[in-house]
């Protein structure tokens, strides 16, 4: 064997020793990595979703309803924050109120909803109420409307106030802070 074979030989077992070597490495580096990738990943997910449909049935009957054009939800704190919302909310299989908002949240784990910016509710008798925000805990709560609150019973009355809190079916309400009234003659 002459010396230039020899060199080359002496070359090749460097160069296949380097690779051996760097693959041994990366073994021993990466020996967790997506195990730890799959761990943390399970821990925390996020998604996005357009044109969202969400609804709640208790004993086959539809308790309420809501649409969002775009929905994101976070697992971590197991809420979904919603934008172009529109729904309903049900009683004995029918519609008793409508409601749109541009931005909102849903609690998935309590199933409260949070209605904000140009928040309209609609019950089936025509009175409405808008306001800045409005959270619903279920049907047995209290419903709250915040800031800028207006309730109009069509042909009866308008008032205006910062806060006011509704039963659940929007039949009797309670004004706090200041307020103005302003009847139909």
């Amino acid at each position: 064997m002459n010396k230039r074979n020899f060199l080359y030989l002496i070359v090749l077992v460097l160069i296949v020793g380097a690779v051996v070597w760097a693959f041994i490495s990366a073994g021993v580096i990466t020996k967790n990595f997506n195990n730890n990738i799959l761990d943390s990943n399970a821990e925390n997910k996020e998604v996005n979703i357009e044109s969202l449909y969400v609804t709640d049935t208790k004993d086959g009957d539809k308790s309420w309803e809501l649409f969002a054009d775009t929905g994101h939800y976070d697992n971590t704190d197991n809420i979904i924050f919603l934008t172009g919302i529109i729904g309903n909310f049900y009683k004995d299989g029918k519609v008793l109120v409508s409601f749109k908002a541009k931005r909102g949240t849903y609690t998935t784990a309590d199933k409260h909803i949070i209605l904000y910016e140009d928040v309209v509710f609609v019950h089936k008798d025509g009175e409405n109420i808008t306001a800045d925000r409005i959270t619903w805990k279920g049907k047995e709560e209290d419903i709250t409307a915040y800031g800028n609150v207006r309730i109009e019973k069509p042909n009866q009355v308008i008032i205006y106030g910062e806060e006011a809190v509704l039963n659940p079916e929007l039949e009797d309400f309670k004004i706090n802070g200041r307020t103005k009234t302003m009847f139909y003659l």
